[in-house]
């Protein structure tokens, strides 16, 4: 027996020891990056704005900058890189502390669940509650993830609901997602984000030779394929760009494709060429977020990483959510006096965005906060199996290192 416990004392070991490397480059290479809530700050800024001045006559800007969709891109590109990030890192814990596919699974997708569901359905509740817009008529496809396949099939957008298109068809993606990334062999694995993000472009392209209606085009899930895999694919290869003497050639490459994309927007949508808006847009972002996994230097990282815009960033998920319900509601509470905070360009900006921010905040520290904890407890929880106590110190190893890295 004294040989035998000393085999299994060996074997836990040996697996500490390789754990522990494992996740201390997993841990050096990807710290947490404040100037990434900078970046998810001004993502979602430009929603606000774009919503915030729709139907505002003299507004500032001109009609052909589509900030909205331009900051849905860019949280897209987000979200696959970091999704695929933490996925890529519980396969490696699968693979080094032999946890099952079950168990982690099952804690992805609890945390994404605890993640986006609180905010979301209390926004529903309170529409729900107010009789706003058509949700009373669309309550399934809302409480049900689906509203994006709801807009599709009317062909038009809804009130109060329409901003949860990109949501749904983020959640709809986690859920093939987890399957592809944590059991396709790791030798097909780039080949398989290359493949999803080519699916994406030939489900625009065959949307232009059938005359699939353009907001089909836009919110199906299908459609967002090639903006996800892009992100997933720096995602799953740890990249990043550090500061060069060729900044300066990047910045202008990205500014290009951006400004090409614009151009493209408004451009016939039945032609052909209107598929390279989002690949054009997934590109310039994939460069950014590469660039910000590594940080930025000088007045870029000083800027991403202001006090204020860090955590925006951080309640970024709140702010997106509970926007159109401040844009809605708001209007209808104010006297006749205070109207001019409406009517006003500038003031409206800055109103409803304060409104937001209030609102978001409180979410955040009183409902969305406490449940972040308690997401990490219970995944420390399901990647805790059931060992033997000749394995004590494997089990204390794999408590304190499973929690999945924080996801957008």
């Amino acid at each position: 027996m004294a040989g035998v416990s000393g085999i299994e004392w060996g074997q836990a070991g040996a697996v500490a020891t390789a754990s522990r490397e494992v996740l201390a480059k997993a841990r050096a290479s990807e710290n947490y990056q404040p100037q990434f809530d900078g970046l998810r700050a001004l993502a979602v800024i430009t929603v606000m704005a774009d919503h915030f001045s729709a139907d505002v006559p003299n507004f500032p800007l001109p009609d052909w900058i589509h900030l909205g969709a331009t900051g849905v891109r860019l949280f897209l590109v987000l979200s696959g890189y970091f999704i695929t990030a933490s996925l890529r890192r519980a396969r490696d814990q699968m693979d080094v502390a032999h946890l099952s596919f079950g168990q982690t699974v099952r804690a992805f997708y609890w945390r994404r669940y605890l993640r986006i569901a609180p905010a979301y359905f209390i926004f529903a509740a309170i529409a729900l509650i107010l009789g706003l817009g058509g949700i009373r008529h669309n309550w399934p496809w809302v409480f049900t993830g689906t509203v994006n396949w709801m807009i599709a099939s009317a062909n038009q957008w809804p009130l109060t609901i329409s901003h949860l298109w990109s949501v749904c068809v983020q959640e709809q993606f986690y859920l093939f997602w987890p399957l592809l990334i944590l059991l396709l062999p790791r030798r097909w694995m780039v080949l398989a984000i290359v493949s999803v993000a080519v699916a994406g472009i030939a489900f625009r392209i065959g949307c232009v030779i059938f005359s699939v209606p353009v907001i089909a085009r836009w919110v199906l899930p299908f459609g967002s394929l090639d903006s996800l895999a892009a992100g997933a694919a720096l995602g799953w290869c740890g990249g990043k760009l550090r500061a060069t003497r060729g900044g300066w050639l990047l910045a202008l490459i990205c500014l290009s494709m951006l400004s090409l994309a614009a151009a493209l927007r408004v451009s016939d949508p039945a032609q052909l060429r209107s598929v390279l808006v989002e690949p054009l847009e997934a590109g310039a972002f994939v460069i950014l977020v590469a660039r910000t996994a590594a940080g930025f230097d000088g007045l870029a990282a000083r800027f991403l990483s202001l006090p204020g815009l860090v955590f925006a960033g951080r309640i970024s998920y709140g702010l997106y959510i509970y926007h159109a319900l401040v844009a809605i509601v708001l209007p209808g509470w104010l006297s006749p006096s205070l109207r001019f905070l409406v009517t006003n360009p500038s003031l409206r900006l800055m109103f409803f965005g304060m409104a937001t921010l209030i609102v978001a905040s409180i979410s955040w520290c009183l409902i969305e906060q406490p449940i972040n904890r308690l997401r990490s407890r219970l995944t420390r929880t399901a990647f805790s199996p059931a060992v033997s106590d000749n394995d004590g110190a494997r089990r204390r190893l794999i408590r304190c290192n499973t929690a999945l890295a924080s996801e957008t």
